[in-house]
């Protein structure tokens, strides 16, 4: 029996292996612009909205394009990203499925678009495991490490923030779990999770590590 009510997943780099597909492109266009795409650059966008980042590189670089152009631009990137390109990670589906047969919730709340996480939503057959999908469209556009997307989702599924678990792959996102009073399990990948993950109450190498289900109180079938 799991003393969990509810689990809340973050999506880019998590359950989708889209971030590599996002810095190839962001790479270039860095390069195109005469700038470099640096670690702690990543590590701030990560979990934040598009809108943040965008006005955030606007802002830093003194860009000449608008804002709106920017995200235009990032908008044609999305389409291809989440409808063709990017795949889902090792152990995701197998942890939807056993979660679906608990009585806990589950809900997606990502910094990305709503248009993005419909698309895997549906993409990848997982809309009927999730009782809420929510996106930093729902909270004004304010991503992560802000809690109010945690917050927001945990009313949404009518849970209280202690008794929701959030799976993160970001620093980002594991502060705004805490933040929001929840327990946060790290699932950081070394190709683009750069930060600190000591905020984590469990950090694991993969979806795939029984320790998460165990944490969880489910079965590994």
């Amino acid at each position: 029996m799991s003393k969990f009510k509810a689990v809340i997943f973050d999506m880019d780099g998590l359950m989708v292996d889209s971030m590599k597909h996002w810095l190839e492109l962001d790479e270039k266009w860095f390069q195109e612009r005469g700038l470099e795409l640096t670690e702690d650059l990543v590590k701030y966008f990560t979990g934040r909205s598009i809108r943040e980042n965008v006005t955030y590189l606007k802002d830093t670089f003194e860009l000449e394009e608008s804002v709106d152009e920017i995200i235009k631009e990032r908008k044609a990137w999305e389409d291809r990203i989440y409808t063709n390109e990017t795949q889902e990670m090792p152990g995701i589906s197998r942890l939807l499925e056993n979660i679906h047969k608990s009585p806990m919730r589950q809900a997606i709340a990502s910094g990305a678009p709503m248009t993005a996480v419909d698309v895997v939503a549906d993409r990848f057959k997982w809309r009927h495991y999730f009782d809420e999908l929510v996106s930093s469209d729902h909270v004004a556009c304010v991503g992560k490490p802000d809690p109010g997307i945690f917050l927001h989702t945990a009313e949404k599924l009518g849970v209280d923030p202690k008794d929701c678990i959030v799976f993160e792959d970001a620093e980002n996102g594991v502060v705004a779990a805490k933040r929001a009073g929840m327990v946060c399990v790290a699932v950081p990948d070394k190709r683009w999770s750069f930060g600190v993950f000591d905020e984590a109450d469990l950090i694991v190498d993969s979806l795939e590590d029984k320790k998460l289900y165990n944490y969880l109180g489910i079965s590994y079938e």
